[in-house]
């Protein structure tokens, strides 16, 4: 039998799917790497194939690639970029297994790798009785350190190259919704008021301290579960949905938090946005910098669009209300019932509900690892490997 072929498009900024096709090689598979721009080819250590064509003919130009190279799997970080959808469906028409990394849905210590069998996409749970069908045993899970700084180097890095050989991919189409250019100087603008940001954060915890409230965690304009699994268009009519309907409905004396993403540049003014629409209501509070941790403790649940975060208040047996389409939007794990009676009388998780939705997550996508950390990539590194070689057989 043949080594297996696979063959990695995007991933996220940094060494990782280049070490992992490493670790596929040392092992005696194939690894072949398609660049679409300057990061990508930095990131691979200027190896690999330069794709410089038009995306429409991106499609047409990994066929040829498969069929040359005998590709037995693809590899990408998220399905819903441009060149992904393209190569997911090429992929399909050929029978090649598709493997999809994403950050991790149950965080802080995993990392997802869904696998993908001849490009049939993985099915989210749909009922708790789905997860007790799919549910492994109870994993022991190895903390993984926190990686900002690492990860916004390697962003940054990423995004340097991609506009510094930007001659070289001139028809290169990015799924981000603003140039990296732009988002380096909203990053600077927010440095340079990182001392007024913590004031005013300060200020609105303080006016949620002791009382109700409800935390409304925001995403990343352009992120891919607010793009293709929402009702809204951006962040900002989600933020207006949300606050029309707790003006509406909330009880008296309930308060609302919104907080800031901790990647995101700020391009938008997330805090005067937010002011804008609820019109100076002291109700609306806004925080750009505080631990999640104990605010998740102390709220009394959180409303999102679909972001991680459902999970992680879930874990903590929190009530969960999710705008949008997201994995832990199951009956009886997030509470499916109306925004208006949410506020009122938010429904928490059933017992044992998130255990048993954690444990079919473990069982089937996820990996105790991580993307950036020195200690989280030593753990990626040979367990995709590993489950890729043994799925993709």
């Amino acid at each position: 039998m043949s080594a297996p072929t696979f063959l990695f498009l995007q991933g996220l900024p940094g060494p990782s799917s280049r070490r992992i096709a490493g670790e596929l090689a040392r092992r005696g598979a194939r690894a072949i790497r398609v660049n679409c721009n300057g990061g990508d080819l930095y990131d691979w250590r200027f190896g690999g194939i330069s794709y410089r064509g038009e995306l429409e003919q991106f499609g047409p130009w990994l066929d040829a690639l498969y069929r040359r190279e005998g590709v037995t799997a693809l590899v990408l970080f998220g399905a819903d970029r441009a060149y992904h959808r393209a190569a997911i469906e090429t992929a399909r028409g050929l029978g090649i297994d598709i493997f999809v990394l994403e950050e991790g849905y149950l965080r802080p210590n995993s990392v997802t790798l869904e696998h993908w069998p001849q490009g049939q996409a993985w099915v989210w749970p749909e009922s708790l009785e789905d997860c007790q069908r799919r549910a492994g045993p109870i994993v022991a899970e190895a903390p993984i350190p926190g990686y900002f700084f690492p990860r916004m180097m390697q962003g940054i890095a990423y995004a340097w190259f991609s506009f510094m050989l930007g001659l070289f991919y001139p028809h290169f189409r990015s799924h981000r919704p603003h140039h990296s250019f732009f988002e380096f100087l909203a990053w600077n603008r927010r440095w340079s008021r990182a001392w007024s940001e913590r004031r005013g954060s300060k200020r609105a915890l303080a006016a949620v301290a002791g009382q109700r409230f409800f935390l409304l965690p925001l995403q990343i304009d352009g992120d891919a579960s607010l793009v293709h699994r929402s009702p809204f268009a951006g962040m900002a009519e989600g933020i207006a949905a949300v606050v029309a309907d707790f003006k509406a409905h909330a009880p008296a004396g309930t308060m609302l938090l919104v907080k800031l993403h901790p990647l995101d540049p700020d391009l938008a003014g997330w805090r005067r946005v937010t002011t804008q629409i609820a019109e100076d209501d002291l109700r609306v509070q806004f925080i750009e910098h505080g631990d999640l941790d104990p605010l998740l403790d102390a709220c009394a649940g959180v409303v999102t669009v679909n972001s991680t975060v459902g999970a992680l208040a879930l874990a903590k047996g929190k009530p969960v209300h999710a705008l949008g389409r997201a994995l832990y939007a199951i009956p009886g794990l997030a509470d499916p019932g109306p925004l208006a009676r949410f506020w009122h009388d938010p429904q928490p998780p059933q017992p044992g509900a998130y255990d048993l939705f954690a444990r079919a997550l473990w069982s089937e996508c996820l990996l105790n690892a991580g993307f950036h950390s020195r200690t989280g990539l030593a753990r990626l590194v040979p367990l995709a490997a590993s489950r890729m070689l043994e799925r993709a057989a």
